[in-house]
């Protein structure tokens, strides 16, 4: 596909990589996050990559920065959600307020990204949208109630939006990692789960961006609606069998 590509959270980790692929590649990519320095920074490694500040979770400004984008730049033919935050802890240590502004940017800015671009999209019988979920949405691990539950929200939300939006035109693909070697991890380093801390469990062990992106470039090709990257689909089906034994072995 030509035209633009949107990522949200581009400006670091995970988003930073699809980005600089796409640039690598010839594409145009607009990258939308409120990290200044990480904006300067990847735009500034090729000149196809265009930076917009903008908070996902403002619905009104995130729907102007995308007819933005489609009036400077051209049409947005490919969607990839990145945008998150990644905090630790007890839940009921955590502020309410916390709890909640998590869930406000990890699956309230996605719900706006993935709404106002779609809606573009389907009278154009065109697109890809491309959401990351997390086996942290499957299964609940202590001390990452806060971030468990806004990937929960947004498998769920991904999953129903798939099966009502086949033969649409629009290639989608829900991405479910394992815990990745991010600047994400930093956020949750000294009061999260032990595989941020370790690296691994018994089960899960932690992936690199790399990892994760050439497995979304491969299933987007072959046409996977659900993707889980690294050891994500033995941690999803050793939960489904054995949901004790996996919740204790993630705890420890």
């Amino acid at each position: 596909m030509t035209g633009v590509t949107l990522i949200t959270g581009g400006a670091s980790g995970i988003g930073r990589l699809h980005v600089l692929r796409l640039a690598e590649k010839g594409k145009t990519v607009a990258i939308v996050d409120l990290n200044e320095d990480g904006l300067s920074e990847v735009s500034g490694q090729h000149s196809s990559i265009k930076a917009f500040s903008c908070d996902v979770t403002d619905h009104d400004a995130l729907a102007q920065t995308v007819a933005d984008i489609e009036q400077t730049l051209g049409e947005i033919e490919s969607l990839i959600v990145c945008a998150a935050i990644m905090p630790g802890g007890e839940l009921a240590k955590t502020d309410p307020a916390k709890i909640v502004k998590v869930m406000q940017i990890n699956y309230g800015g996605m719900v706006n990204a993935t709404s106002i671009v779609l809606a573009k999209m389907l009278p154009r019988a065109r697109g890809d949208i491309i959401i990351y979920g997390s086996t942290a949405g499957i299964v609940p691990i202590d001390r990452f109630g806060a971030y468990g539950a806004t990937k929960a929200a947004v498998n769920h939300y991904a999953k129903v939006l798939i099966s009502e939006n086949r033969n649409k035109g629009i290639r989608f693909q829900l991405v479910c990692p394992p815990a990745v070697d991010t600047p994400l991890i930093s956020q949750a380093a000294s009061d999260g789960p032990g595989i941020l801390q370790n690296g691994r469990t018994a089960i899960s062990q932690m992936v690199t961006p790399e990892v994760v992106v050439d497995s979304v470039e491969r299933a987007l090709e072959a046409g996977r609606e659900v993707n889980y990257p690294g050891r994500g689909k033995l941690i999803e089906l050793a939960y489904r069998a054995f949901p004790s034994i996996v919740r204790r072995v993630s705890n420890s």
